[in-house]
């Protein structure tokens, strides 16, 4: 994978700060293994790319920036593509069905995200570490979920017997009356 030394290099004299660059860098990593992770998370790869990727992203949809030059063109016309593609969308969202919307934006950050595997030079050895990364956090989600699961159980039997509780002593203050 690119280096983060490397990348800043890229995007030097772009008008980024190096945090808003290091938090883009991150990122790209978090929602490849977000992605391999499953379904149930990507409101969670909405919201990174909504905080660190799309500020950056919808200044970098010029083919002509510097960052672009030696790029493979059907490479950059594709992420590129999806940048624009986004911005439209957007644009349209208060005129969408909330479902359509994000169905919409999710086959577009879907994409980019594929091509993010590919202009950062993802190895195999890199999708290897995503992969494992990703099943041990959906372990971590999975027994999140089995554990309110057994919580929420034990609230509602324990409201169940407060309730059975309750209509008992009702039903004796009212035979005793």
């Amino acid at each position: 994978m690119l280096s983060f030394k490397k990348f800043l290099t890229i995007f030097k004299g772009l008008g980024f700060s190096e945090k808003e660059l290091h938090d883009f860098y991150q990122s790209v990593s978090k929602t490849v293994i977000l992605r391999i992770a499953g379904k149930r998370l990507w409101p969670e790869i909405f919201r990174i790319e909504e905080q660190h990727q799309w500020p950056i992203l919808c200044e970098l949809d010029a083919p002509e920036l510097p960052i672009y030059r030696g790029a493979d063109k059907a490479l950059l016309g594709r992420f590129i593509g999806t940048i624009r593609d986004e911005k439209e969308l957007r644009l349209r969202k208060p005129h969408m069905d909330k479902v359509r919307y994000w169905t919409r934006l999710r086959i577009v950050i879907d994409e980019r995200i594929e091509l993010f595997t590919d202009i950062f030079g993802f190895s195999e050895a890199d999708i290897n570490h995503c992969e494992i990364v990703a099943a041990r956090y959906s372990k971590i989600v999975d027994d999140r979920i089995v554990r309110k699961k057994k919580l929420w159980k034990i609230g509602l039997g324990t409201g169940a017997a407060t309730l059975a509780g309750a209509a008992a002593w009702y039903l004796y203050i009212k035979d005793k009356k």
